[in-house]
């Protein structure tokens, strides 16, 4: 499951004051993220009810010879607008390589079933994900203020073999605000680095401590540069990665387009 959440850090639907957006309500349809030699891009698609459908995930590496890889995720709901199934394509109309299917056993309990292999889910009252258990796994998600403050990955069988990421925010509210879906969805589907964890603010600071590693990687989302209502326009990200003494820092840039809530 570690893989499946990788990276994950900013999502949340929730209202707000109109005078922060000056009244006006966006779905974020584009996000590009450009680092050196590589490029990543996520379009999203809503419906009536503004209800995340569909991602279409893109990633180009320019030096290497797969060159561009695409993954198309398609999401349904069931007749409560609930998450019910979650498709993963290795391409446009390509044939699915995963399949998440969503079990509500109560209002703060819930079955992820991923191809057979079974993850049990506990909820808050504001419907953000406090713990994530399968067989070998427990992630514990600890929340200030509905914002996402510290994860703690922890093997079942090894008590020495974990990682932890610790967060802070900025003032930049949640892209994703606006969308109807619950908090935990972007956080699952783990597709999107940087702002899919299930927080009301965007993040400034991700610092991970881990058992393999001597040391800390450092992530830091800052200079965001706002609209007129508020949203974000785009974003510097910079990460700092130190292991074994090794110090390594890299820049990159991540922008944001929208379109207008339903």
């Amino acid at each position: 499951m570690t893989a499946v959440i990788a990276f994950s850090l900013v999502f949340i639907s929730c209202d707000k004051d109109p005078k922060e957006e000056n009244g006006v309500k966006k779905l974020p349809s584009k996000i590009l993220w450009v680092l050196d030699d590589e490029e990543a891009q996520w379009t999203f698609k809503y419906d009536e009810r503004n209800l995340l459908t569909e991602i279409i995930s893109t990633l180009i590496i320019y030096d290497d010879e797969w060159g561009e890889q695409q993954t198309e995720i398609k999401i349904e709901y069931d007749a409560n607008n609930r998450p019910s199934k979650i498709t993963y394509f290795g391409d446009i109309n390509g044939d699915p390589f995963q399949t998440n299917t969503f079990q509500y056993m109560s209002n703060n309990q819930m079955i992820m079933n991923m191809d057979g292999w079974t993850y049990d889910i506990t909820l808050n009252n504001n419907g953000q994900i406090t713990k994530l258990e399968d067989l070998f796994e427990d992630i514990e998600l600890i929340y200030i203020d509905r914002n996402l403050i510290q994860a703690k990955f922890m093997d079942k069988h090894d008590s020495e073999n974990y990682y932890q990421d610790d967060y802070n925010y900025s003032d930049v509210l949640n892209v994703f605000r606006y969308a109807a879906n619950p908090d935990w969805l972007l956080f699952l589907i783990g597709e999107l680095p940087f702002f899919s964890s299930p927080s009301k603010n965007m993040l400034a600071k991700q610092v991970q401590t881990s058992s393999f590693y001597d040391g800390f990687r450092e992530y830091a989302l800052s200079q965001y540069q706002t609209d007129s209502d508020g949203y974000a326009l785009s974003c510097k990200v910079v990460k700092t990665d130190s292991r074994n003494s090794n110090i390594y820092t890299e820049e990159s840039i991540m922008t944001f387009e929208y379109v207008s809530a339903k």
